[in-house]
């Protein structure tokens, strides 16, 4: 009987090990599971923004609907008002310094890969739709615009 017993508490302590192990087992997959879907929305950001940085351009595409921009170190010159569709906003840099342009509203947040220096022409194609976006210099300090356009689409 005493073996009986001692057998049947082993057995028990086994089970309530092997429990416990399978709920450790649980929380690791879980945590597991949480830190994968983390990185996946970090990384999905991350190719957000590197595609919100354009490749610079030469010439604009046949399809798209020409704006010419005049960037200088204090002013942007461009029409306030475009129509929608796909706009190839051909940036020319008549200042001083390196500037960048950069087009934000409406789910775009676009600007050049490498800002233009001074006297050269870039080339940036953006698909507008309808409503308000400002196009903008942001200066050497990035938080900074030196200059600024608000966009109407319509």
């Amino acid at each position: 009987m005493k073996t009986f017993l001692v057998m049947m508490l082993v057995a028990a302590v086994a089970t309530a090990t092997a429990i416990a192990q399978v709920d450790t087992a649980e929380n690791v997959v879980n945590s597991t599971v949480r830190g994968t879907e983390k990185a996946a929305r970090t990384v999905a950001h991350g190719v957000k923004k590197a595609a919100d940085t354009v490749e610079d351009a030469v010439t604009p595409d046949s399809d798209a609907r020409r704006v010419d921009v005049t960037v200088t170190d204090d002013r942007i010159d461009m029409p306030a008002q475009l129509k929608p569709g796909k706009t190839a906003f051909v940036v020319k840099n008549a200042g001083k310094t390196t500037q960048n342009f950069e087009v934000e509203g409406q789910s775009v947040d676009r600007k050049f890969a490498a800002a233009p220096k001074p006297g050269q022409t870039k080339v940036m194609h953006v698909v507008l739709k309808r409503g308000t976006y400002s196009a903008y210099s942001p200066g050497k300090d990035e938080n900074k615009r030196t200059a600024a356009v608000t966009l109407r689409v319509r």
